[in-house]
């Protein structure tokens, strides 16, 4: 007897179905070695720190500075100078974590996109060197106030003035060839001490009056001479700037506008050649005319020359000399 709610497949009672074949077994996954990912991991580090670390490795060298051609000039200077042992760097950088990286993320590019040929490097302007930078090393507390034989308060004139050290300081590390790196010009002190911003009287600065034969006798007649082979420098270290020079030197001596000064000076320079070479060089100036040689037939060719415009030959010859001449020989100029 059935009971209710049973459900029977037609045709009576049939047998139970066979059982499901079980699901046909899965291949195993090969599992990944732990110390193979740790290797990866370490290698992506390794690559993320050298890309970081060899930039600021290179940029903290002067020697990285230095291999750039353009810097390859005050790279020698620096290499003779009182700061040898300091690195570009610590001068050229103002001091603070955030200014350092800062110029060595810029620098981190250039490096990488040369390296990679990634296109053009983005140029790097020389930072002049910051009070801050100086200050590192030197300190003002500590400074001299006299140095041979000159007035020099430091601290008053950064702290007053609003003076960089490089302002005076200018060659202290990329001095000229021949030139010395601890010398202060002292066209540098009178752009403010010009007898209006302030005094320019010697005893200023000087500790001793400057003498009043500082200069030997007939020195206004040999100076051109000597300051052709010393340098203005050596001039302006005492007369400031060219506008003393410029007294003079803008005009020429009234014996030039003289006469045919041009053709008779020359009597005056075998008299004294020093007068004429305190202005004027003689290979860059007085070999132009006196040294020039004419070909051995000159004086039957130079007709043709000549008749295309006399100028060329006026700059020596004086119109004098060209009428003796034709007329001794007859030929009609």
């Amino acid at each position: 007897m059935s009971r209710a709610g049973d459900i029977h497949a037609p045709g009576g009672n049939e047998p139970p179905a066979p059982p499901l074949s079980p699901d046909p077994p899965r291949p195993q996954r090969r599992r990944f070695p732990w110390w193979a990912t740790l290797l990866i991991v370490v290698g992506v580090v390794a690559v993320v720190m050298a890309a970081f670390y060899v930039p600021v490795a290179l940029t903290s060298t002067s020697g990285y500075c230095t291999s750039c051609h353009d810097m390859k000039a005050a790279g020698r200077s620096w290499a003779r100078s009182v700061h040898a042992k300091v690195s570009c760097v610590q001068c050229h950088v103002d001091p603070g974590t955030l200014n350092g990286v800062r110029w060595r993320a810029q620098e981190a590019k250039n490096i990488w996109s040369s390296y990679l040929s990634a296109g053009k490097a983005m140029a790097s302007s020389v930072h002049r060197p910051s009070n801050a930078a100086c200050l590192k090393c030197h300190d003002l507390g500590r400074l001299p106030a006299v140095i041979n034989g000159i007035k020099m308060p430091h601290e008053s004139h950064v702290t007053m003035r609003n003076l960089v050290c490089a302002d005076c300081h200018t060659t202290v590390s990329h001095a000229p060839p021949g030139q010395s790196n601890a010398s202060v010009s002292m066209s540098v002190c009178s752009m403010c001490h010009n007898g209006q911003t302030a005094s320019d009287a010697c005893t200023t600065c000087h500790t001793t009056a400057r003498p009043a034969n500082v200069h030997p006798a007939g020195f206004v007649k040999t100076h051109g001479g000597q300051a052709n082979v010393v340098g203005t420098a050596a001039c302006l270290r005492c007369h400031h700037d060219t506008a003393f020079c410029d007294a003079c030197h803008a005009k020429a001596p009234a014996s030039h506008f003289a006469g045919d000064w041009r053709y008779d000076h020359g009597a005056t320079a075998k008299a004294d050649p020093a007068v004429c070479l305190g202005c004027h060089d003689r290979q860059s100036f007085c070999d132009q005319c006196h040294r020039v040689q004419h070909p051995a037939d000159w004086v039957v060719a130079h007709g043709a020359v000549a008749a295309k415009g006399r100028a060329a030959c006026l700059v020596c010859h004086p119109n004098s000399m060209c009428t003796a001449c034709h007329a001794r020989t007859g030929v009609r100029p």
